[in-house]
């Protein structure tokens, strides 16, 4: 029950705030609505109470990987998707972060998700990296 792991979830956050490769972020969609929701940099007028944390993307974050059904992949994950978020500002753990985990944490070695989750593979593959995790083997 991912409800049910927040500890785990703070920990790899952590991990990621102490080197740099997180950070918080007080912007909200309709401030990034401007820029077609994609996000380089903060752009918010005003510091929010409850900031999301947002993993930090640098240019030239290029994932290849080979899918198992789909054959080789690539996203250029900071022009496609800029920085993503990490834990949302009303507390929730994002998907990414908790797939990530949670997959690690099982010794997961092959994935099989729905192709709506393959746009989402480049971004895990990055957290596995920065988290130093294994990185499983996909299929869409």
């Amino acid at each position: 029950w991912q409800s049910a792991r927040g500890e785990a979830y703070q920990a790899a956050l952590d991990v990621l705030l102490a080197s740099d490769l997180a950070f918080v972020c007080h912007c909200s969609r309709s401030e990034l609505a401007a820029s077609g929701g994609i996000h380089h940099r903060c752009v918010a007028r005003q510091p929010r109470p409850d900031p999301a944390v947002r993993f930090r993307v640098p240019r030239g974050s290029i994932v290849h990987f080979n899918d198992g059904l789909r054959g080789p992949q690539h996203q250029d994950v900071h022009a496609e998707v800029g920085d993503f978020v990490l834990r949302r500002a009303d507390g929730c753990w994002a998907y990414q972060l908790a797939v990530v985990v949670d997959d690690a944490e099982q010794g997961v070695t092959e994935v099989v998700r729905g192709a709506d989750l393959l746009d989402s593979t480049a971004r895990q593959i990055l957290l596995q990296q920065a988290l130093g995790l294994a990185v499983p083997r996909y299929w869409h």
